[in-house]
């Protein structure tokens, strides 16, 4: 006996809605957590996208145009998209959060001329950088570290940081 497709199984109603949607989930989570955890880094993240696109499905089951009669690349897509979202969240929380940080360290709490100018240039970097470079700079927090209380990567930890690196030399060259 041929298995039931996607839209087949998304079509049922009534008492056996729930059962065919269970076979729905049961095909495509695995595929929609490696998704999602690739972009999000986080398994508790991806588990929590993979579920809400599945809650999304269920929701829009009526209305979802499928690519032959197969809910992935749908499911797929809605993934790579939440995952977007959550990541944007994550930068948006932690760049709140360093706004809300105490003073920066004690280097930068010395009275004259070069912490002034070493805190003018922190000032001018984007907030994330700023926090970055902080805590790897001046706190010297592993890029593993910065990358956890962020809620980065550690690749865009030292792609931010290099970045950093580079605008306050440029900076602080120019103020010589």
């Amino acid at each position: 006996m041929e298995q039931p497709t996607d839209a087949e199984l998304l079509q049922r109603a009534g008492s056996g809605a729930q059962a065919a949607f269970a076979e729905v989930v049961h095909r495509h989570s695995g595929p929609l957590y490696a998704v999602a955890y690739r972009r999000l880094e986080s398994a508790a993240d991806a588990e929590e996208v993979a579920q809400d696109a599945f809650v999304l499905l269920w929701r829009k089951r009526r209305q979802v145009r499928l690519v032959g009669d197969s809910a992935l690349p749908w499911l797929i897509v809605t993934v790579k998209h939440l995952a977007a979202n959550r990541r944007r969240a994550r930068i948006r929380r932690s760049i709140h959060e360093a706004e809300a940080l105490p003073a920066p360290p004690a280097a930068f709490e010395e009275d004259g001329a070069v912490a002034d100018l070493l805190r003018r240039a922190f000032d001018a970097l984007p907030p994330l950088d700023a926090q970055v470079a902080r805590l790897c700079l001046a706190e010297d927090v592993t890029y593993a570290e910065a990358a956890a209380r962020l809620g980065l990567t550690e690749h865009a930890v030292r792609n931010r940081l290099s970045r950093a690196r580079a605008r306050l030399r440029r900076d602080l060259e120019g103020d010589r």
